[in-house]
């Protein structure tokens, strides 16, 4: 299987395990090191780090559904980088939303397949 196309079920996996809930799959798909780098915040590192942050996602801001999609890959080697667009469906506050926006991801190949190393995104919708 071609590289993108590992990194493309990787996103799609990312997808199932947001709608199951499930932040301790979900920090299982970045490397144990993992950094994230989240838009008004502190870097998060580290793989419980990274559970805890996605487990507070998914149960305080109420996030459902994530679809990510790859725009352009590029690099060779145990180290790719992915950069791609993303629809995010929250469920806060009694009402249904949506986030869309961009993301740059730095993916490394580990024994157990390609994995998430460092993950930056930024939304499209104006700042409040």
């Amino acid at each position: 299987m071609s590289t993108k196309k590992e990194i493309e079920k990787g996103n799609l996996r990312f997808g199932e395990l947001v709608r199951k809930g499930d932040a301790k799959a979900l920090s299982n798909l970045y490397t144990s090191d993992a950094c994230l780098l989240p838009v008004g915040m502190n870097t998060i590192k580290g793989r419980k780090s990274v559970e805890d942050f996605w487990g507070s996602v998914i149960k305080g801001m109420g996030l459902k559904d994530a679809t990510l999609k790859t725009v352009e890959l590029i690099g060779e080697g145990d180290t790719v980088t992915e950069m791609g667009d993303y629809l995010l469906k929250l469920h806060s506050a009694g009402k249904d939303m949506e986030d869309k926006g961009k993301y740059v991801v730095v993916w490394k190949k580990t024994p157990e397949g390609w994995k998430l190393h460092w993950d930056i995104w930024t939304s499209n919708l104006p700042q409040k």
